[in-house]
């Protein structure tokens, strides 16, 4: 280095301003003797005995690129060294004005002000944006700047698209990538990884995304996808489908329909985690009018959708499982997806597990009173009246249930009855919980009736002493049997064990839950 510039550095560490803006003009720039090191040419001219300075700024504005400026977020020493009369800096603070912040009119005035000073491309850069006959004004004014050299447009709108999206502002993100789109020939990696976020905003939002074309964000999110993006895999697929992804039309993400391919992003977003991707698989191949039907995968997708937490998925599920259920394993499997989506306030999944509980007479305060004054000579007995009135149980099965062999996470199971020789009085079913109460009551029942096995064995003793207490508690009360036990008929009861006859008693709502 040579003594002068020695000099010069030594007077800029002494706090010399002169000297500083010097210094780090030279390091912009990589000239007079500097080496190129952008990071020291801002540490001296961002100093703070020089940052207020318009000549601070002014070289900064003048000495880098746009693009550089964004990057190394200068806008503040851009816009300081425009007003400060600088042409270079009032085309590029114009030209940001215009593309990030969409406000063309004070954009417009700073390019009239370069112009006016002799800036030739800002003379043409405002003509374009002028322009009333162009269908996208933003870009042929980066256009007209491109071919004087005076920035890359293309790098100014991606960062432009970069920082809406960062501030999840989706009208400036598409505007921007629309511009950024227009200036490439090709759509590139960084431009579909924007394409895909995107895309996502608009359908968390659920609004439009408006100006893009759909052939350019096809082959945005095919780009993304190849590289494992799943929101990208589900995004097209569902377009593919056909099927909106929020508000967004399938047209406007794809040029068109191919359902085999849709189905394949589909499986593979769905692989990746994304558990909604199983709910529209499970449409697709369970659709016989589609090229891509298949039964027995479409319930395989239905089962994954329904592991996955899809509420629809557990309800449809369930559905299908007890209706074609002819077994107690079957009915149990059935009705724990069905208590699932309930769980989750499905109506329709309530619904159908209200049609296997058998209704009782009375209001339910009262019938808490009557069980209170039983308790107080018969606690088992009390407890048993409990658990059928919130299971509609019939008084062979409340008299004979086993809380505690029964008790399900979702209800009970009222085992066979070893009491009773008629197959369809006897054999056992599942009967869901419909409430906390009815879930709470099994619980102390459960607990109850497994503390005190041995002496419930010796106090109550068969069916028939069970029986006969039963009645002289209740005529001693003066209490209704029908309001806690259920009236019905064996075909009755096994139209709630068998599946295919539980599905004619209860056909209207079961073809709202599958349809919905």
């Amino acid at each position: 280095m040579r003594r002068q510039d020695i000099q010069l550095l030594a007077l800029a560490r002494q706090g010399d301003a002169a000297a500083r803006c010097e210094a780090g003009r030279r390091y912009l720039l990589g000239v007079d003797g500097f080496p190129q090191h952008v990071a020291t040419g801002l540490d001296y001219l961002t100093h703070a005995n020089v940052k207020n300075l318009p000549q601070a700024a002014r070289i900064i504005a003048e000495s880098l690129a746009l693009e550089d400026i964004l990057q190394l977020q200068q806008e503040g020493a851009l816009s300081q060294a425009a007003a400060a009369g600088s042409a270079a800096a009032q085309v590029k603070l114009g030209v940001w004005l215009c593309v990030r912040h969409a406000r063309v009119d004070e954009g417009a005035r700073w390019l009239a002000k370069a112009g006016a000073a002799g800036h030739e491309a800002a003379v043409l850069a405002l003509a374009a944006l002028r322009d009333t006959e162009s269908s996208d004004p933003l870009s042929g004014l980066l256009r007209a700047l491109i071919a004087s050299g005076d920035l890359k447009g293309p790098v100014v709108a991606v960062i432009a698209a970069k920082q809406a999206l960062a501030e999840r502002d989706l009208t400036r993100a598409a505007s921007s990538l629309r511009t950024a789109l227009a200036l490439t020939p090709s759509v590139t990696g960084e431009l579909a990884e924007l394409i895909a976020a995107t895309v996502q905003l608009a359908e968390e939002r659920g609004a439009p995304l408006l100006g893009v074309d759909a052939q350019a964000i096809e082959t945005g999110l095919d780009m993304r996808t190849s590289r494992g993006d799943r929101d990208a895999a589900y995004a097209l697929g569902r377009a593919l489908c056909g099927i909106a992804c929020g508000v967004l039309a399938p047209a406007a993400l794809a040029a068109g329909p191919n359902m085999r391919k849709g189905v394949a992003l589909l499986l593979r977003a769905a692989d990746a985690g994304r558990d909604e991707a199983w709910l529209h698989l499970y449409r697709m191949h369970g659709d016989h009018s589609l090229s891509v039907a298949n039964p027995q995968m479409a319930r395989f997708c239905l089962e994954k959708a329904a592991l996955g937490g899809q509420v629809e998925a557990q309800r449809k599920l369930g559905a299908l499982m007890l209706r074609a259920s002819d077994s107690l394993a079957d009915s149990e499997q059935a009705i724990q997806w069905l208590h699932l989506a309930a769980q989750a306030s499905d109506a329709h999944a309530h619904v159908l597990l209200e049609s296997l509980v058998l209704p009782l007479e009375g209001e339910d305060d009262e019938a808490a009173s009557a069980i209170e004054l039983v308790r107080r000579d018969d606690p088992w007995l009390a407890v048993r009246m409990q658990l059928s009135r919130q299971f509609g149980l019939t008084k062979l099965e409340a008299l004979c249930v086993d809380p505690a062999d029964g008790q399900r996470p979702w209800g009970l199971v009222v085992g066979k009855n070893p009491f009773i020789s008629q197959i369809r009085l006897s054999a056992a079913r599942a009967i869901p919980a419909l409430s906390a109460r009815a879930t709470e009551a099994l619980q102390r029942a459960a607990s109850f009736f497994g503390q005190a096995s041995r002496d419930a064995l010796a106090f109550e003793g068969d069916l028939r002493r069970r029986s006969l207490r039963q009645r002289r508690a209740f005529e001693r009360h003066g209490l209704d049997e029908a309001m806690f036990f259920a009236n019905a008929t064996s075909m009755t009861l096994e139209a709630l064990r068998f599946g295919p006859k539980w599905a004619f008693r209860a056909k209207a709502p079961l073809q709202l839950a599958l349809a919905a």
